[in-house]
């Protein structure tokens, strides 16, 4: 069965688009932020799976002090508090808002709730969905991370940012 020219033609097309995107745009993509490596995508699937412990042991061991609607209305302010990626950011309200949990069971839903949200620059999404942990890591500086750790060993949780 003999291939006749157009179809040589877009078979190789196929291939040269396929490699291109394989050698050049794929890794100008992972540089760029835009996709994830496969190292990266391993370890979000790792945390996943840890936070995804975490949050069933201490809400197992534990009894939050507010009810998840209440952690859910909390996790939506930190959100707008922080989505647009450093224009019009209220970090120290979204610092507030962190601190307000008083036990490991309170992190536990407040992480729940939170879920996987998207982070906007002008409006344009930027990188993946994040976890409460990488929006907070990713948004405050080191020493609003600080206060929000001390606060939480006085408070004996176990949990840091």
């Amino acid at each position: 069965m003999a291939i006749d020219k157009q179809t040589q033609k877009i078979l190789l097309y196929a291939a040269i688009g396929g490699g291109a995107y394989f050698l050049i745009l794929r890794p100008l993509l992972i540089k760029l932020g835009i996709l994830k490596s496969t190292l990266e995508l391993q370890q979000d699937q790792s945390q996943k799976e840890n936070i995804d412990s975490y949050i069933n042991t201490s809400l197992n061991t534990q009894t939050p002090t507010k009810s998840k609607g209440e952690w859910q209305i909390i996790a939506d302010q930190i959100y707008n508090d922080l989505k647009f990626s450093g224009a019009s950011d209220n970090k120290s309200d979204a610092g507030y808002q962190v601190a307000r949990v008083q036990n490991e069971a309170d992190i536990a839903l407040l992480i729940q709730a939170f879920g996987m949200r998207q982070e906007t620059f002008f409006a344009i999404p930027v990188g993946g969905l994040q976890n409460l942990p990488q929006f907070i890591i990713g948004n405050l500086s080191k020493s609003d991370i600080a206060k929000i750790n001390d606060n939480y060993a006085r408070k004996n949780i176990k949990f840091r940012f």
